[in-house]
């Protein structure tokens, strides 16, 4: 089994000007969440995933610098993104973080994969944690049949798409003992969450991978860091477009079925629940 860990990665944002690349700490916020990516057990490759589009060519750079691969496809289907890197680099599922999250929980991705092997889910998604610290975990074959159902071709938020534990086997790590709300936002969108993220890694080593729980110290000794991009609430699908989604989805549960058969994907629905526990 093959394991990969995929980062989304362009530098079309707008509200705050090629983000990924600012510096943040001595180092660029891409080359921090690519360094967390490499700290993760299992995995046999790091892929930065961005787009065929012009503007993105300077993250070959960066990817070369940090000696992993590099993909370049879809503008706006994230989802087709993620599928066709997957199949280049062979990869049977993967773990997938966007370049905006240079926190994300390089050991609860490790506690994902084992989650991954000993229950074969198709999808598993965290819960609890502030916005920006947990990753994403993905099988290819059943990523293939969601991306075969689907129409919508704009899939930058995906959740919807593949969140379906009435079709796909879904997993869910639940972090029951955060100390930190969920819906306090540590990933850079905003100039104030970028001044927030500089806040915090001031208080590290410049080649320390602060784990989650380095962090919380940090944030619960000074609270007050987290009023620095409180105004600012995480983006979400509209309740329009999210019944858009799902009314599609339902349509084609038929068409998702035959296709499961044809890459011989075996389906089995259902959600399985695993509390974590930081120590």
């Amino acid at each position: 089994m093959k394991i990969g860990y995929l980062i989304t990665a362009r530098l079309k944002s707008t509200r705050l000007k090629e983000k990924i690349i600012l510096d943040l700490h001595g180092k660029s916020i891409i080359d921090r969440v690519i360094e967390r990516c490499k700290q993760v057990d299992g995995i046999e490759c790091v892929v930065l995933c961005t787009s065929t589009n012009i503007q993105d060519s300077a993250l070959k750079s960066v990817a070369l610098k940090q000696n992993i691969q590099l993909f370049e496809g879809s503008e706006d289907d994230v989802l087709i993104r993620l599928l066709e890197a997957a199949k280049l680099f062979e990869l049977d599922a993967f773990v997938s973080i966007t370049a905006d999250n240079p926190l994300h929980d390089f050991e609860l991705a490790s506690e994902i994969i084992k989650f991954y092997k000993n229950e074969s889910c198709d999808f598993i998604f965290c819960e609890g944690l502030p916005v920006g610290l947990s990753p994403y975990f993905i099988d290819t074959k059943a990523l293939d049949v969601a991306c075969y159902m689907k129409k919508e071709t704009d899939t930058e938020i995906w959740g919807p798409f593949v969140n379906r534990p009435d079709f796909f086997k879904v997993g869910r790590m639940k972090i029951i003992n955060s100390p930190i709300d969920k819906a306090r936002r540590l990933t850079c969108d905003f100039q104030e969450d970028f001044q927030l993220l500089s806040k915090i890694f001031s208080y590290f080593d410049f080649n320390h991978q602060p784990s989650t729980k380095d962090v919380f110290d940090v944030l619960i000794k000074y609270p007050e860091i987290l009023e620095m991009n409180a105004m600012h609430i995480q983006r979400s699908i509209s309740p329009e477009a999210r019944a858009i989604i799902i009314e599609a989805f339902d349509i084609n549960k038929k068409i998702g079925l035959d296709y499961a058969k044809i890459i011989e994907k075996q389906l089995v629905s259902g959600e399985v629940i695993k509390n974590y526990f930081f120590k």
